[in-house]
């Protein structure tokens, strides 16, 4: 159906755009129809044995879910176009291309916003099994204890604010920025469906979070490179070499996060695939084994063609690359609502409900590192950690510049550190007991993010990085310096900066119940270790300054968490208490004492991480020289692109 109207008497480039509109409009349609039509066939009362709240609500809801997921995806590709396929002006602003995708963005989130809030009192009439009518009247009540619908509402609100932004921004920075809120935006419903309960739900939501994110990527830049092919074909010279590569490595990682969630959901038992759900997922999967032969298609035929102007096979496969990828949404959709094969018959402790598995007493302290449970998200962030600065190591070895072991040692230190408070036994009794807690949050907080630091990647970024964009967009080296410019990166390494941003993550956490809310989830939990983590960097940074290591802030970070460790100490009741009283340990009866031990191990690492902090934000022998100093400048001279004209 699609290939006469690419190929055949309409040839202006305004005709070929509305085509790709027509396509994304119709395969929107026919995902939202293969939604309804599995919803209704599996009926309310296979999903989670919930009442029947109508003919309208059983349709109604998955054809909104398709709708939502489908603008969202579109809102993801325009930004992605905006910020990493089309390279911005040289003042920093976006040029023709990025300035139509926002634009665009603006008016599909607006649509995810209006079905994303639509999907709120949906889900609640699905969930009381009344009609729509009657559940609009009790949504105050039903979303603090449906998270399911409460995640709808920030899905909604996150979607309106890009909206809003998308709207109004005319450059790179802000388009960064509206990026990142959107792939944000894909995350509370994906770690509040069916994955988010069962056993080993930890794993399964975490495979569930990279299978959103790289689909949206993967459909979305599809559609903007469509939509560049019929109004920028100049453009591609420099879109296309990029999404073909991150085209790829989604794909990769679809496979390999459905793969974890198949065998998570289905096991190794292969008459599990002759269940509804297990059809589903061979649907699926059949859909994306044609996806990846069309994507050889790409690179093979229409890539090579694309850069030399001639966009007719380009339009023709990705048109129907991506009808497939539109109705495979509601496939999707249908899947998540139908349950998965029911598990072996045997009792699930209360552990395993919260946890997503068991938990029994460890032997001793070595029990906690050897005790592997991988976290998927955190291991695929230290692999990517240190695979991107081996390969800077390698490219400035090639051209024969030295860089320091002990920088390299340090690094790749900092990231097994990241593995060890994550996937070993400290994360795996973490979540259950607040002393080993302790122990994994001082390694994300303090000991991770001072290795990393140690390792320079910002000198090494700049010395690596080429000063010269490949298809005439801006210099990655500038861009960096761009972005390390920005006032918000300036503020944070001011002094004084890196003592406030603790003591604010501090108070939210321990004083202002940030830290009882993050306990409640799996991906809470995840979102805990993240938000350590990126403190402990900026605390870092903060450090290595010209300048060197300023000692009264590095007091004044002491001081804030040796209030920290006082403070659990002298506490009379238990923070998080109720997540902890909910694993139910019977081998932990004491929560208060646990608690004082993690005061202790505040306490004791306390002079520790000081000295680790102090020790690798000194700069070492034969270090190449700060960002900014005046022997680097010199060595380097003056680096253009990315917005600005720099000296690095």
């Amino acid at each position: 159906m699609a290939l006469p109207a690419v190929s055949g008497p309409i040839t202006g480039r305004g005709a070929r755009q509305w085509t790709v509109v027509v396509l994304l409009v119709v395969g929107s349609v026919a995902g939202m129809l293969v939604a309804a039509a599995l919803g209704v066939s599996a009926g309310p009362a296979a999903i989670a044995g919930l009442p029947d709240a109508g003919p309208l609500v059983t349709v109604a809801l998955p054809m909104v879910r398709v709708l939502s997921e489908v603008a969202a995806t579109v809102t993801v590709g325009m930004l992605l176009l905006a910020t990493v396929l089309a390279p911005p002006q040289r003042g920093g602003y976006l040029d023709v291309a990025g300035f139509r995708a926002v634009r665009t963005a603006a008016v599909s989130a607006a649509v995810w916003a209006a079905a994303a809030l639509l999907m709120v009192p949906l889900t609640v009439a699905e969930a009381s099994g009344r009609p729509l009518v009657e559940a609009l009247g009790s949504l105050a009540a039903a979303l603090p204890v449906l998270p399911t619908s409460s995640a709808w509402l920030v899905t909604g609100a996150v979607a309106a604010a890009v909206a809003v932004g998308s709207a109004g921004t005319l450059t790179w920075g802000w388009s960064v920025g509206l990026f990142a809120a959107a792939v944000g935006g894909l995350l509370p419903v994906a770690a509040s469906g069916h994955s988010a309960v069962g056993g080993s739900h930890d794993i399964a939501t975490d495979s569930l979070l990279l299978h959103v994110v790289a689909a949206a990527l993967w459909v979305g830049g599809l559609l903007a490179i469509l939509l560049v092919a019929t109004s920028a074909p100049r453009a591609l010279r420099t879109a296309l070499p990029r999404f073909s590569t991150l085209a790829g490595w989604c794909w990769a990682v679809l496979a390999l996060s459905g793969l974890v969630n198949l065998a998570v959901r289905v096991g190794v038992d292969p008459r599990g695939l002759l269940t509804p759900y297990g059809a589903l997922v061979v649907g699926k999967t059949v859909a994306l084994a044609a996806l990846g032969l069309l994507g050889l298609v790409h690179r093979r035929r229409t890539v090579p063609a694309a850069a030399r102007g001639r966009t007719v096979d380009l339009l023709r496969w990705g048109g129907l690359e991506l009808l497939i990828m539109v109705v495979t949404i509601g496939l999707a959709v249908g899947l998540g609502r139908t349950p998965p094969p029911p598990g072996p018959a045997t009792g699930t402790s209360r552990a395993e409900e919260v946890l997503g598995y068991e938990l029994a007493r460890p032997d001793g302290p070595l029990q906690l590192v050897t005790w592997i449970r991988v976290d998927v998200l955190f291991a695929l962030v230290v692999a990517v950690l240190v695979i991107i600065y081996l390969a800077g190591v390698r490219t400035l070895r090639v051209v024969g510049e030295a860089w320091p072991l002990r920088r390299t040692v340090a690094w790749c230190g900092g990231a097994l550190v990241v593995l060890v408070a994550t996937s070993s036994g400290i994360g795996r009794y973490g979540a259950a007991m607040p002393s080993v807690a302790a122990v994994g949050q001082v390694l994300m907080l303090a000991v991770a993010p001072a290795l990393l630091a140690a390792g320079a990647p910002l000198r090494l970024a700049c010395r690596a990085l080429p000063a010269v964009g490949k298809t005439g967009g801006p210099s990655p080296r500038g861009s960096l310096l761009w972005l390390l410019r920005r006032p918000l990166a300036r503020r944070l390494r001011r002094p004084g900066a890196a003592p406030l941003v603790l003591a604010a993550v501090q108070l939210t956490l321990y004083g202002a119940g940030g830290l009882d809310l993050l306990l409640a989830s799996s991906a809470g939990r995840q979102a805990l270790d993240a938000l350590l983590f990126l403190t402990g960097c900026v605390v870092a940074s903060g450090l290595t300054g010209s300048s060197g290591p300023r000692l009264w802030e590095v007091v004044a970070l002491l001081g804030v968490q040796l209030a920290v460790g006082i403070a659990l100490l002298v506490r009379p009741d238990v923070v998080g208490a109720e997540h902890f009283r909910g694993v139910g340990l019977v081998w932990v009866p004491d929560l208060l004492a646990e608690q004082r031990w993690a005061a202790v191990v505040w306490l004791v690492c306390l002079p520790v991480a000081a000295r680790l902090l102090l020790a690798t934000v000194s700069p070492g022998r034969g270090d190449p020289p700060r960002i900014g100093s005046a022997k680097l400048s010199a060595t380097h001279g003056v680096v253009t692109g990315g917005g600005t004209s720099a000296r690095v």
